[in-house]
């Protein structure tokens, strides 16, 4: 009766093992591979998701090295990647280099309070930039403005901008 149980206790361990890693190749596999232009088309739909995007290292943050910036074949489009998981931080020696790198995708949002506070900063910060006609001719000005028509354009009550926390990543030249 003894060795009945036993073999039946190391049987189902045996099945639970064999299960569980199954389970991880599985999830692995269903991670997708994209590039920086096909991501940037579906940022809103891969938030809080495992992806693998692959790009060239155009920037990386000189002073800790914990952000690159991944652009795609044109030059005209990137994605920030922040280093996390098995990542401590780029080297500048990447910037130039093709990755492949596992992140997931993350979502911060600008309420309309949050830009409006962003407005008040500027104009105080920069007095001489607002024109009498209430007008704003700097960068900074430009971008809120168009936060507040993004907004407007698509019904949201908030701007958001995506980043990507990396997990791992491989220099794919």
């Amino acid at each position: 009766m003894y060795k009945k149980t036993f073999i039946l206790t190391l049987l189902a361990v045996a099945l639970f093992a064999c299960n569980t890693k199954s389970k991880e190749s599985k999830a692995e596999a269903e991670v997708k591979t994209v590039n920086v232009n096909e991501l940037i088309g579906s940022l809103d739909q891969n938030v809080d998701k495992v992806v693998i995007v692959s790009g060239t290292v155009d920037h990386v943050c000189s002073h800790s090295g914990r952000r690159a910036f991944l652009i795609d074949s044109t030059g005209e489009q990137s994605i920030r990647i922040e280093a996390a998981g098995d990542i401590e931080s780029f080297g500048k020696e990447l910037v130039g280099s093709n990755l492949k790198v596992k992140c997931i995708i993350k979502e911060d949002r600008l309420t309309a309070d949050d830009i409006q506070q962003k407005e008040a900063a500027v104009l105080e910060k920069h007095p001489e930039d607002a024109e009498a006609d209430g007008e704003n001719c700097s960068i900074e000005m430009q971008n809120i403005n168009q936060m507040r028509q993004w907004m407007k354009n698509n019904g949201k009550d908030y701007y958001a901008t995506y980043y990507a926390e990396g997990i791992s990543y491989e220099v794919a030249d």
